[in-house]
């Protein structure tokens, strides 16, 4: 815009005089900068339109964005209201300044102008529980990530950031083994090692009568697992007081962030160039972030030069010495890229729903009982330390599980998908090549002709639906669907049958200041949390309770 002003300002009665502003110039000292030499032309009196020029310019700039979003923009046929065609600020309100709540108004959308919306100036959204396969596809399909999304988490050599297809299936390869059902069956006995260990820390919250946030204690234990699967060691998160991680800390620290990280290009990157004692001392979350990165790296570097002492080789180690993976694709940046994702993700997912099956088992007694039937028909074992064969076929302890993924939801929000070789057709509608197009978990976990009465927790709609041949598990994309799963799907499968068996079998609880608003979502980030009360500003929805005795031994164990 200034360079046209300055264009129009050769051109009449100010020629002569911007001439004699830069010869003047010309005479002053080599070391002035350009920008002195910018603001003394922007600063002469005989030049006052070049302001009102710049300003005229982005004007129209603006206004013909907004009309071309609006009007003759590939998507301009689509649905949706012309507002949130323009750009992303609707998005950013909603998202940034109201804190997660686009994903409320993309269902108010869907209400008014049907299964197909436009939801910003470049992406679509599809309410169609049918459609999900098409949106989320697996096989030689080439889907590709949002760049818009992968940016928010500025990992962007990790498996779960990687953009383009082929890229993603070369490095998944790279681990798809050691989260195989064979690599996770033989770490069963480490997972109930810490399962054990929580059981030693519950105890002592029996005997103290202390309030346990099992956020905390279920996030400890997931994280020592996850640590000991791929660093080669668990951190003994279990030993802390608190039983607070590190990991959880920065998986909350990226979601607040995480909106306007999407929607800011560079705003991750440039809070990674500022000194963490800085960002400390102004954001104190975000710092937790900054430090795990930062143990992460030295650990796998001490690691690297301590190979024959480990036991064995966990994931990452595996990697870091496995000469047929291309010596970029095992740099130290990559791999801590990597170690940070599955750290975080494997530490808070399984955690939460560990929690969220803990809350509605103890809110509802007759579940509980069902469960602990259930179990007792087990083979009698002093720890209830049972295998995973023989706890996934057990029909209540699967329908508990299942309904506390859908009510966790897993990642919320969107997680577009690019289909970049082919035109997707939904509707009578031709998607053009290269739109990212999305489907929430939300919405098709809380689909009242699927799940009637959706917001309640019943475990016996899946058992009905076993029973009557229905694939209610369709609908489950807690982990997503398609070539993109999660990979970690198996392993957080076994710590959740594992340890629900084993805690509910041993104790008995009861909630202690958690309601069903401590887990019911009111807001997304990156994952779906529920509205923080005003009176307490450190709780984000953890369920808390109180252990208050060891649950009897049920009759049939002792053959009665």
């Amino acid at each position: 815009a200034f360079g046209l002003a300055g264009v129009w300002c050769r051109c009449g009665k100010y020629r002569a005089r911007r001439g004699a502003v830069l010869l003047v110039r010309a005479d002053c000292p080599s070391h002035l900068s350009s920008i002195t030499m910018f603001e003394t032309l922007l600063g002469d009196a005989q030049c006052p339109s070049l302001w009102w020029m710049g300003c005229a310019a982005l004007a129209s700039y603006a206004i013909w964005t907004c009309l071309y979003d609006m009007y003759w923009h590939p998507l301009s046929a689509f649905p949706g209201p012309k507002l949130a065609a323009i750009g992303n600020l609707y998005e950013f309100w909603l998202d940034v300044v109201r804190d997660g709540m686009y994903i409320f108004e993309i269902g108010r959308m869907h209400e008014k102008y049907g299964p197909i919306v436009r939801i910003n100036s470049r992406e679509l959204h599809i309410k169609d529980p049918n459609y999900y396969g098409s949106i989320y596809a697996s096989g030689s399909r080439k889907v590709d990530k949002d760049p818009v999304t992968v940016r928010a988490f500025n990992v962007t050599t990790s498996i779960a950031a990687t953009i383009d297809h082929d890229l993603h299936r070369t490095r998944r390869a790279y681990l798809a083994r050691y989260f195989s059902k064979r690599s996770v069956v033989g770490i069963e006995p480490m997972i109930h090692d810490r399962i054990s260990k929580l059981c030693q820390r519950l105890e002592g919250f029996l005997e103290s009568g202390e309030a346990v946030v099992l956020d905390h204690a279920f996030g400890a234990l997931t994280a020592d697992v996850i640590s000991y699967h791929m660093l080669g060691e668990h951190l003994d998160f279990l030993d802390k007081p608190d039983l607070r991680t590190i990991f959880s800390e920065a998986f909350h620290s990226v979601s607040l962030i995480y909106h306007p990280s999407r929607l800011v290009p560079g705003l991750v990157a440039c809070l990674k160039k500022i000194p963490n004692s800085i960002v400390k001392a102004v954001f104190p979350p975000v710092a937790d972030l900054g430090l795990l990165e930062i143990e992460t790296k030295n650990r796998i570097l001490s690691y690297s030069k301590n190979q024959a002492k480990i036991g064995f080789q966990p994931a990452i180690l595996s990697a870091l010495i496995d000469p047929d993976i291309p010596l970029e694709e095992r740099s130290i940046d990559r791999l801590v890229d990597e170690t940070i994702v599955f750290l975080m993700a494997g530490t808070e997912t399984s955690s939460r729903v560990l929690s969220v099956a803990m809350f509605y088992l103890l809110n509802d007694a007759a579940c509980l009982r069902k469960l602990r039937e259930e179990l007792s028909q087990l083979p009698f074992r002093p720890d209830n330390d049972y295998a995973m064969s023989q706890l996934e076929n057990l029909p209540y302890l699967t329908a508990v599980v299942h309904e506390s993924l859908r009510l966790t939801f897993g990642t919320a929000g969107r997680l577009p998908r690019v289909a970049t070789n082919e035109t997707l057709q939904y509707n009578g509608f031709k998607i053009p090549a290269g739109t990212p197009v999305s489907q929430a978990s939300y919405f098709l976990h809380t689909d009242p002709a699927i799940f009637p009465d959706p917001y309640s927790f019943d475990p016996e709609r899946w058992i009905k639906a076993a029973q009557d041949g229905v694939p209610l598990t369709r609908f489950l994309v807690s982990f997503t669907r398609g070539s993109r799963q999660c990979i970690g799907i198996q392993l957080s499968f076994t710590e959740m049958y594992l340890t629900l068996a084993r805690i509910v079998s041993a104790f008995d609880m009861e909630l202690y200041e958690t309601t069903v608003r401590d887990v019911r979502m009111e807001y997304i980030r990156a994952v779906g949390y529920p509205r923080k009360p005003k009176n307490c500003i450190n709780r984000r929805g953890e369920v808390m309770v109180k252990v208050t005795g060891r649950a009897r031994p049920p009759r049939s164990v002792h053959g009665s």
